[in-house]
């Protein structure tokens, strides 16, 4: 094959890897979005609420789904993570610096997704396994365990993302794998999503995490600079 072949080759092979990345951030903002969204445990309900509230069918089911949401968006943000990592690689020229810091926060924030994944959906999960299903829990574990997932994703998991899309914007600066749109985005995403952190609102920081994810989605897409 000559070496004209070999290239093209070569080049589509990398512009496929670019689009499956993309496909993977997207599909990891969707199902982040649903996990987030589709469980919504009172907050400020009386234990007796709390209780009548975990009691229901659909809201246990509803956890369950968040749970298995968390754990497709950890680990399509995986795929979409490590063709992120490749891009900044060829612009950083090697395994560098700041490629490093972007990869292994990225890992960070996924691992806080597994573990936020467990903390929401444990409860549904031990009342609806068929192989060991288990009574509601006491009132203490039904209001504090949720909050594992909140403390866990909205401080520890939002301060790992807020680190990775900081880095990854200066990276877009100093070498321009990504356009100034897409750089200057992600440090307003960065600014944003830690501050929401340091406030202990980190959940709030998520569509700023989903804005983000698509950007460099559409960017690697079209692997070319925005």
């Amino acid at each position: 094959m000559s070496e004209v072949a070999l290239t093209y080759t070569g080049s589509a092979t990398r512009q496929l890897a670019a689009k499956v990345g993309a496909i993977a951030g997207v599909g990891a903002a969707a199902a982040f979005l649903a996990g987030t969204a589709v469980l919504n445990v009172p907050l400020k309900a009386t234990d007796r609420e709390l209780v009548q509230w975990w009691s229901v069918d659909s809201h246990q089911v509803d956890a369950l789904v968040s749970m298995l949401s968390f754990t497709l968006a950890g680990l399509l943000f995986l795929v979409f993570l490590a063709h992120l990592r490749t891009r900044l690689q060829a612009a950083e020229g090697g395994a560098g610096t700041l490629t490093t810091i972007v990869h292994s926060a990225g890992l960070l924030f996924v691992a806080t997704l597994f573990v936020s994944a467990i903390a929401r959906g444990v409860i549904g999960y031990a009342i609806k396994s068929p192989a060991e299903t288990q009574p509601l829990p006491g009132v203490d574990m039904l209001r504090y365990l949720p909050q594992v997932s909140y403390a866990v994703l909205g401080l520890c998991g939002m301060l790992c993302a807020s680190l990775a899309i900081a880095v990854t914007s200066m990276l877009a600066f100093r070498t321009r794998s990504f356009g100034r749109l897409v750089a200057w985005l992600g440090i307003a995403c960065a600014a944003g999503i830690a501050a929401a952190s340091i406030l202990l609102v980190g959940m709030l920081a998520v569509p700023l995490i989903l804005l983000w994810t698509i950007a460099i989605s559409v960017a690697l897409w079209r692997g070319s600079e925005i």
